[in-house]
């Protein structure tokens, strides 16, 4: 759902990714906050006292304080806590980040650390542009965060099956090179699985058969090369790997609704 808050963010220059001192604290708990601030924990342990209520701290963990929020926090000498921290305020008083939890333990923290790093950079360096770009990426790390706490709220999400992580790579495989997917004992091959089991997991997370997926992204490819390619029905039914042209004008229209000489 789409949040004004993201049009009305004013970065700070406080900012940046930094290994605590052993003697590290924060001692904030009589001191509230102003304005927003991103923290999120590569590695160390320690502990925090939110607004008056104490939790562990941990790796890929991340929080977002808000104003009014009064923080204590420490870690362990011998563990000490690596901190990504972007300050920012927000332009309108009434603008909130309602899907954001105060902190969320990442279990996908990938994409999510790839945009913080790059963050860090952009305004470190301050090439062209940067203010613009990072903007840009502090958007994307709060939509990245927002996603990350709606899925831990829904023990249903997709993102939480225990075999998300080896069926989106198979999918984006599949993807990227549709001619060239042989079989599903392949796949299965790729996933340590049984083809059997790969089959049911990957219709749990993608929501539909790999057979119906492989041929799904072949289609798209087919229509791309057709309508923007120049290429005959024949080159393209050759190129996605079908051995008869017939078959895969036929299937062309099963998935699209029309012959494929009509693109």
């Amino acid at each position: 759902m789409y949040n004004p808050a993201f049009e009305s963010i004013q970065i700070a220059s406080i900012y940046g990714k930094i290994a605590c001192e052993r003697t590290w604290r924060w001692n904030r708990g009589s001191i509230p906050f102003e304005d927003f601030d991103l923290w999120y924990i590569w590695n160390g342990e320690g502990e925090i006292v939110l607004n008056g209520n104490k939790q562990r701290l941990g790796r890929h963990q991340c929080f977002l304080f808000r104003p009014g929020d009064r923080v204590d926090a420490w870690h362990h000498p011998e563990r000490p806590l690596t901190v990504t921290y972007i300050h920012f305020s927000i332009d309108s008083i009434t603008d909130e980040f309602p899907g954001l939890l105060s902190n969320h333990e990442f279990r996908t923290p990938f994409y999510f650390e790839a945009y913080l790093e790059r963050f860090v950079h952009v305004m470190t360096m301050k090439e062209l542009n940067h203010h613009d770009e990072a903007r840009l990426l502090l958007r994307l790390i709060l939509l990245a965060f927002e996603r990350e706490c709606v899925s831990a709220l829904s023990s249903l999400t997709r993102s939480n099956h225990p075999h998300y992580a080896v069926m989106t790579e198979i999918a984006a495989l599949i993807r990227e090179n549709p001619a060239n997917v042989n079989s599903v004992a392949e796949l299965a091959e790729r996933a340590y699985l049984s083809p059997r089991y790969f089959s049911l997991k990957f219709k749990e997370v993608m929501g539909q058969t790999v057979e119906r997926y492989i041929i799904e992204k072949r289609i798209e490819r087919a229509e791309l090369l057709l309508s923007t390619h120049g290429m005959s029905v024949g080159e393209v039914a050759d190129a996605l790997g079908y051995q008869n042209i017939y078959y895969f004008s036929k299937q062309f229209k099963k998935v699209r609704g029309i012959s494929p000489s009509k693109i």
